[in-house]
This record gives C-alpha cells, sequence and structure tokens, in this order.
C-alpha cells in the first residue's frame, strides 16, 4: 500500500507550502476545488499481483488472463477460503502459526522430501520456527536430527515451569567426546575421506593415499589409530603428502571423538525408527575443526544409513549453518536428499553463506525480516516469487512473523506469525541489562 504517484502531486505539494509562508487573510475557493484537491493527494493504492485464477474450486498458476480496469468487480476472498486453495487438505495436518488471526494448518509430506530454508536477521524468529515445526514433526513419530550450534535445543524436552513436554521421552542428546564417540571401523573409509578433504581441506592425492593405506589394513585386519598413523609415519611416500595426511590424522584423533572400540552412535540412536525421535547434536563448546568433522561424519554416515535402508527417512535441520556450510559437503546431500530419503532444513542468518546451488532447489523458505536489498535479491532469484514482493513485504516484517513461499502454501506468497510453542526454548540473548528491558517493554519473568 502507497501513496498515489500522480503527476503534479509533488509540484502541488511545494506550491501550498511556498503559499503558506505568505500572511492572507482570506482564500476563496466559490468551487470548492481545495477539498477535492485533498482527496486525490491522499489517495492511496494498493499493489496487487496475480498469483493464479480459481477453476473448479481449485487454485491455478500461469494464467494470462487479466481482469477489466473498468467493469472488473474487485471483492475480498475470505482468508479461510484462500488458506484452504494454498494449503490444500493436508494429510499429515500440523499447526505451526497463524495468518490474518486464523489458524494456519500446513501438511507435514509438503516438508516431508523437501529442501526448507528459513532465514532471516538475527533475533526476528528463525529458531523459534524451527522449534514449532520440530515439535509437530516428532509428535508425529517422524525422526529429526539437529545440529545445535548454541545449545539452545536440548531445553524442548521441558516447559517454562519444568514440566516434561509431550516429546520428552522422545529427546536423545549426544554430546561428541562423552556419550558421542565414533568407532574407526564404523565411520569407514568414505566418512574419513570426506571428513579429510571437505572439514580438513586436504589435497585429494593425499586423500587417495590415505584411502590406500587404509583399505591395505583393512584388508590385513589390522585397522586401529596405532596402525593407521604407523602406515603414515613409515610408507614411502612424498613427504609433503606424509606431513598433511599426518598433521591433519593428529589433529582428528586428538578431538577426542573417534577411538578404536565405539560403535556407531546414529546407527544406535536410530535403530528404533517406530516413534518419533529428536536426535540433538551438540556442537556448541567445540573447536571449529572438531565442528565440521562431527558434521561431515553425520552427513556422511546418515547418506550411508539411508541408502542401505538401515534407518527410516529423517528430517535434518542445520542450525546456523553458515558457520560450517561452506567447509563441509552439502551439494551430494541436497541434490540426492529425495533419493536417499532425507528432507534438510537449512537455518541462517548470512543467506549470501548459502551456495546458489541450494538455494534453487528450495521447496519452502520461510523469510524473516531483511533489510538489505542484496540479501533480499539473492533470496528471490532462487524462488518461486518475484523480487518486487520480497522488497516491499520482508523489510517491513515485524519481529516473529515470516514470509511463507513454496510448496507448503502452494507458491502463493503469505505472510505467517510463528505461534508459541509450551516448551523451554532457550537461545535468547544475554545482555546486562536484561532486566531493566523487560521493565521497559513490560516483560515478567
Amino acid at each position: 500500500m502507497e501513496y498515489a504517484d500522480l503527476p503534479g502531486i509533488l509540484e502541488d505539494l511545494l506550491r501550498e507550502m511556498a503559499v503558506e509562508n505568505v500572511e492572507v487573510n482570506s482564500f476563496l475557493d466559490p468551487y470548492n476545488v481545495s477539498s477535492i484537491t485533498k482527496l486525490i493527494r491522499e489517495s492511496r493504492v494498493i499493489e496487487c499481483k496475480i498469483r493464479g485464477w480459481i477453476a473448479g474450486d481449485r487454485l491455478h498458476q500461469n494464467s494470462t488472463w487479466l481482469p477489466s480496469r473498468f467493469s472488473a468487480k474487485l471483492v475480498k476472498v475470505d482468508n479461510r477460503y484462500v488458506m484452504r486453495l494454498a494449503c490444500g487438505d493436508p494429510v499429515v495436518p500440523v499447526n505451526i502459526a497463524c495468518t490474518k488471526g486464523e489458524n494456519l494448518t500446513i501438511d507435514a509430506t509438503r516438508i516431508d522430501g523437501a529442501l526448507t530454508i528459513i532465514t532471516g536477521k538475527k533475533e526476528s524468529g528463525k529458531s523459534h520456527t524451527v522449534k514449532a515445526i520440530i515439535m509437530e514433526l516428532v509428535a508425529k513419530g517422524c525422526i529429526v536430527v539437529v545440529f545445535d550450534i548454541n545449545g539452545e535445543y536440548v531445553g524442548l524436552g521441558s516447559d517454562e515451569k519444568g514440566n516434561p513436554t509431550e516429546i520428552a521421552s522422545m529427546m536423545d542428546v549426544l554430546v561428541p567426546g562423552k556419550n558421542f564417540k565414533i568407532g574407526l571401523r564404523s565411520m569407514g573409509v568414505k566418512a574419513m575421506a570426506n571428513v579429510l578433504e571437505y572439514a580438513l581441506n586436504t589435497p585429494q592425492n593425499s586423500v587417495r593415499e590415505f584411502i590406500n593405506i587404509w583399505e591395505a589394513l583393512e584388508g590385513a585386519n589390522n585397522l586401529n589409530i596405532k596402525s593407521l598413523l604407523d602406515a603414515v609415519r613409515f610408507r614411502h611416500m612424498n613427504e609433503s603428502v606424509r606431513e598433511a595426511l599426518l598433521s591433519r590424522l593428529q589433529t582428528i584423533f586428538g578431538s577426542n571423538v573417534i577411538s578404536d572400540d565405539s560403535g556407531d552412535p546414529l546407527e544406535e540412536s536410530i535403530a528404533d525408527g517406530n516413534r518419533g525421535l529428536l536426535l540433538v547434536i551438540r556442537l556448541d563448546r567445540l573447536m571449529s575443526y572438531i565442528r565440521r568433522l562431527i558434521v561431515e561424519y553425520v552427513l556422511t554416515r546418515l547418506s550411508i544409513l539411508l541408502l542401505s535402508n538401515k534407518i527410516p527417512p529423517i528430517f535434518l535441520v542445520a542450525e546456523e549453518a553458515h558457520l560450517y556450510l561452506r567447509e563441509t559437503y552439502w551439494d551430494d546431500m541436497v541434490t540426492r536428499m529425495r533419493h536417499i530419503g532425507v528432507s534438510p532444513i537449512i537455518v541462517t542468518n548470512q543467506p549470501d553463506s548459502v551456495p546458489e546451488t541450494i538455494y534453487r532447489q528450495a521447496d519452502n523458505v520461510f523469510l524473516f525480516n531483511f533489510t538489505n536489498e542484496r540479501d533480499l535479491e539473492n533470496i528471490s532469484k532462487s524462488t518461486n516469487v518475484d523480487v518486487e514482493t520480497v522488497k516491499k513485504i520482508v523489510p517491513n516484517l515485524p519481529r516473529g512473523s515470516a514470509l511463507l513461499i513454496g510448496r507448503l502454501v502452494n507458491d502463493v506468497p503469505m505472510v505467517i506469525n510463528v505461534k508459541r510453542i509450551g516448551a523451554l526454548t532457550l537461545g535468547e540473548t544475554k545482555s546486562f541489562f536484561k532486566e531493566q528491558k523487560r521493565s521497559v517493554i513490560g516483560v515478567t519473568s
């Protein structure tokens, strides 16, 4: 909505401002023209875009039809009718938001097998939205794996009063180095090679040499940490390759995450696929290289387990994805996600950190408040909505509101307000003047 941009309006305003500086005792307006002029200057225009057309109580897109400017009748459609057209009859209904005061029931099957991106500037409500989605999915019996960067998802098992939530018995928290230790044999050569190449930037010729060493030790049934390090130290190879491998392997084994005796924590945790499960992998308080190691291992291992049908399809949440997305290999998983059975949900406040190849495959986008035009253009280029719509709506979104685009709403852009959830969300900004700020905005603990 904006003022009508009519020729001469600016000139008329300037003329009136100039006249106001002159003292006059009377103003003759026998034809009452001034009232008409004021109405014209106060006129507002609501700019609309045709998203589709309705035929047989169904919404169709890509229409070239235009209404008549003179004879067409404009009617405001009921919100419930629009939501029914956009969301259809949900197969697995979940309620995570409302729009225009009406509950928005979406179909969880439109997230299943899809790539969902949730982005916006900090404190706009991204993480809260993810938690609302997670609680609904787990309650429906889904398996959700979360990379928890800030340690804020561990609170979903209890509410603000300390009482258990409905998913409390379905949570499992894995802490690297404690109850999350990877057995060297169960890790496999593929996962270890990916960690070396993508997480630790090992040259490919060094990775190939490592694979040869691994396969030789495995064939001799002598694969363990000591034998692996000794083979690298004493095997005949280029000295630069030896240095590259030895330094990185010492880094990996020094993380206290990989051992000779441990098994596969992912397969063990997700073995029972008959109930809902929230598997939280805590990445807070870890060095960046260990975080990348864990992420790369999980990506590779999940792909292997899913392709071999050892675990059922899962939802994978990448919280604060900008901290590790570029340094780990996501392209393969995103490209083949519907074939291997993983549904990624990527959360970030830095949209430029997400590769364009991933954006272009996004099925759903929750777009929270952004004011940077470059970010808005990058996002809109990769979605089924025009740049102008994103630029006009998104910068004015209040906290907790998002522009929802994609399969969830049948490609009809919709502004939603994320609902409150009955769980301890954590993740709030820590500040020195916390109590003072609470008293100013009228919030009580």
